[in-house]
């Protein structure tokens, strides 16, 4: 507007215009915009207990399906999130830490790992995959199943201490369901639905490694009774960010199911 047009607005009593200006921090979130390219809904399936470095109680899960390491991927090249901590690379959810001042023995961990394996060897643990392999080579010897976890959305947390149990803010990000519209039968588009949840062996054989090396259990205690990562780690006033899945409380152990009148047939967990 030029100084003359002002002065006549002025003469007349008519307030000047005001400038619509967009605040730059209004800008769309580029979490939000990758999560929503590339963020599909998957399965977390619960493998093993054991115990992890530092002492730490850990439940394992199977390994990240194609979806999930595709997601994983692109934030991390976006470089918006820091770089990821070993721990963070291959998916399981810490369920308990030591004390202040304390420290496994060999004695300790030996006690600790049996009562993993206990477990461990009570249930099945593992996808559809580790199923049909296991019923093909003993199906008189199936054991009852540990519930898959589904992932349907993504949550960025300000957390108040590391273990997430005071949260001071946090945004959903849902995740995108498959949807197969362009596939021409529904047994198409469950089984591509199946083999977009399937998990690459290499993803499977980094598991399986890390759960083989907390059976030797004198090799083992080297990483295991190291300093680090106790009760005051997890729950001292520390303000940082996340990204995570929220795991509800569930019950991890299946109802009976009759594995006896299995017969082969592909099951696809809901």
């Amino acid at each position: 507007m030029t100084r003359e047009r002002e002065a006549e607005r002025s003469e007349m009593n008519i307030p000047p215009k005001k400038r619509s200006r967009k605040p730059e921090y209004h800008r769309p979130s580029r979490i939000r915009e990758i999560i929503q390219q590339h963020g599909y809904a998957f399965s977390l399936h619960p493998y093993k207990l054991m115990v992890s470095w530092q002492g730490v109680l850990v439940l394992a899960f199977r390994g990240f399906s194609e979806k999930a390491r595709e997601l994983k991927g692109a934030l991390n090249e976006s470089e918006l999130l820091v770089r990821e901590n070993p721990g963070s690379t291959w998916p399981k959810c810490t369920l308990g830490c030591l004390r202040d001042g304390k420290r496994l023995t060999p004695e300790n961990l030996a006690r600790l790992t049996e009562v993993c394996e206990r477990y461990n060897r009570s249930v099945f643990g593992g996808d559809v995959q580790d199923f049909h392999a296991s019923f093909s080579e003993n199906p008189q010897a199936m054991l009852p199943a540990l519930m898959s976890f589904r992932v349907k959305s993504l949550h960025l947390t300000t957390y108040e201490c590391r273990s997430h149990e005071l949260v001071l803010a946090e945004e959903e990000f849902p995740l995108k369901d498959f949807v197969a519209d362009s596939l021409s039968d529904e047994a198409s588009a469950r089984a591509e639905s199946l083999r977009q949840e399937s998990i690459d062996p290499e993803e499977k054989a980094n598991v399986d490694r890390i759960y083989s090396e907390t059976l030797d259990r004198k090799k083992y205690w080297f990483f295991a009774s190291k300093d680090g990562h106790r009760e005051t780690h997890y729950r001292e006033p520390k303000i940082g960010m996340s990204l995570v899945a929220w795991v509800q409380e569930r019950n991890f152990l299946s109802h009976s199911m009759p594995f006896s009148r299995y017969k082969g047939e592909p099951i696809f967990w809901k």
